[in-house]
């Protein structure tokens, strides 16, 4: 089982590391307790479980994001050294995915709660944001005819150009949330994230 054993390789390597002793010792601070009796001890978890995603999302965002338009030369081989690229339209598709990447945490801490051991839960988690955003972001071909709509070879409501983007945009999207995923499954096992705790 994958996720058994992606947990017993987090659980590893966060007791062999530092353990972020500096960040939990942060926590536990008068400031931190001071923190938590302000917000509320479930919305600063949802906090930190959206930002550590964002965190662990942005090691893949940013290379996968400029990859998806860069120019075939040697220079451009993280796509942030094509010119072409740095579009406010880039900008804005950008952030918007590190706002996406945020709700992913905060929905994932809720919907995979403290006990839950279903593989399939977290896979439906990843795809429910995965797959929209591929879809969200596909631009029509101007031949598209509308009411039916029809796009062309080879389903009619899918131009293979279209199909291109979405296996893309899927592509990239399963990667940066699966990174999003991983860092978020090793704060919580080393106890800087707390899952949803349902109440009895």
């Amino acid at each position: 089982d994958i996720f058994r054993h992606l947990q017993t390789n987090l659980y590893w390597t966060c007791w062999t590391s530092v353990r972020s002793d500096g960040a939990k010792d942060l926590l536990d601070s008068d400031a931190g307790r001071g923190l938590r009796g302000l917000v509320g001890e479930e919305r600063l978890e949802s906090v930190k479980a959206g930002l550590t995603a964002v965190g662990s999302g942005a090691v893949a965002m940013v290379p996968i994001s400029g990859v998806a338009g860069m120019k075939r030369t040697l220079f451009a081989a993280l796509g942030l050294l094509d010119p072409d690229r740095l579009t406010p339209r880039w900008e804005f598709q950008l952030d918007m995915l590190a706002l996406d990447i945020f709700l992913f945490g905060v929905v994932y801490r809720y919907a995979v709660r403290a006990g839950d051991d279903n593989p399939m839960l977290r896979t439906g988690v990843i795809g429910a944001f995965v797959l929209p955003r591929a879809l969200f972001l596909v631009q029509m071909p101007a031949e598209c005819q509308a009411l039916p709509l029809n796009c062309g070879e080879p389903l009619g409501y899918f131009s293979w150009a279209m199909l291109a983007q979405v296996a893309w945009q899927g592509f990239a999207g399963a990667v940066v949330f699966a990174v999003a995923f991983y860092g978020l499954e090793r704060a919580i096992t080393c106890g800087l994230v707390q899952r949803f705790r349902t109440q009895n």
